[in-house]
């Protein structure tokens, strides 16, 4: 998917490279189109980054009649892979390297622009079930920013159990079990999910970042105990728990019909600049992008079979890779 064309201001998107206290935070509400609003996760102005992970946006459920004519029609992008992970819904992938593929629940659509690629995406036909999803980013490390695109599809993803919830490795490893996704940072995105209360004890890397989004449901922390959670508030819906780094494992109570996505990763060295659809260490790619993609240019090839115009972006900012946010020195 693309951010909407009203989005104009860049971000810098970066890690605080420490262990933190447990941070409770919530997704904030845009508007992408008339009948589809987001709750954006990532970035906020607490939360710039987990590891590589530069955005996350909840979209949905958005009812059939509202989304039969859902169209994003081909935009570009370069620096960073995209995730479109559906809870329910259909739609369908499109890009300048020629795949056209469907996407339904629990399969994985993985679309590496690198040094440059446009897609587009489109509702299925024949719709039974509400849009419901997440779009993730993952930021390119900047000594693979500019690989070549790629694109790959995955009907089959590693299910397996911690405790009494079941996970849904998306990216990444966990343990024995690992994704057939390509990475080029070491990262995880991985779904929790219970029909019932439960606990579970979650490894982590000390190495890694991590967050949690509450997809649906509510989640609770037993282990590290901390001030917000301790008096039965935890975090419900459209909320974000921020964990930082350094620890290596998690205990979490889960209340019945409970979704979680955890994100997780290294972080990079060096902060990355986001604006609209583009990510790079290098201001100076995001402008030459934008300038080769408004004019046309091969680097971005052309969505062969979509019927329509492509999109064009909103004016690039003066002040391009300029942090606007009050993060810590």
């Amino acid at each position: 998917m693309t951010r909407s064309t009203h989005e104009t201001q860049s971000e810098v998107c970066e890690s605080e490279h420490i262990q933190q206290d447990v941070t409770l935070l919530s997704a904030k509400a845009r508007a992408l189109t008339e009948n589809l609003t987001v709750y954006r996760a990532i970035p906020q102005q607490q939360l710039r980054m987990v590891g590589p992970w530069c955005f996350v946006d909840h979209f949905g459920p958005v009812a059939t009649k509202n989304y039969r004519q859902f169209d994003v029609a081909p935009h570009p992008h370069i620096g960073l892979q995209t995730i479109t992970w559906l809870f329910s819904g259909e739609l369908k992938h499109l890009d300048s390297l020629g795949y056209e593929q469907p996407l339904r629940r629990g399969q994985l659509n993985l679309m590496t622009a690198g040094n440059g690629i446009s897609h587009a995406e489109v509702a299925e036909q024949n719709l039974q079930q509400p849009l419901h999803g997440l779009q993730l980013w993952c930021a390119l490390p900047e000594q693979h920013e500019q690989v070549a695109p790629s694109f790959e599809h995955y009907r089959e993803l590693p299910h397996f159990a911690i405790d009494d919830v079941m996970a849904e490795l998306i990216l990444g490893k966990y343990e024995s079990y690992r994704s057939p996704g390509t990475t080029f940072h070491p990262c995880i995105a991985m779904l929790l999910t219970t029909p019932k209360n439960a606990q579970a004890t979650i490894k982590l890397n000390k190495e890694f970042e991590y967050a949690l989004y509450v997809v649906s449901g509510s989640l609770y922390l037993t282990h590290p105990t901390n001030a917000k959670f301790n008096q039965g508030h935890g975090a419900h819906e459209h909320e974000v728990i921020s964990l930082g780094a350094n620890r290596s494992e998690l205990t979490l109570a889960f209340g019945a019909d409970t979704r979680v996505m955890l994100l997780g990763g290294e972080a990079f060295p060096q902060p990355v600049t986001m604006w609209w659809n583009y990510v790079s260490h290098n201001a100076e790619r995001i402008r030459q992008a934008d300038t080769d993609w408004q004019q046309g240019h091969a680097r971005f090839g052309k969505v062969a079979h979509y019927q329509g115009e492509r999109l064009l972006g909103p004016a690039i900012p003066a002040g391009l890779g300029v942090s606007t946010s009050n993060r810590k020195s």
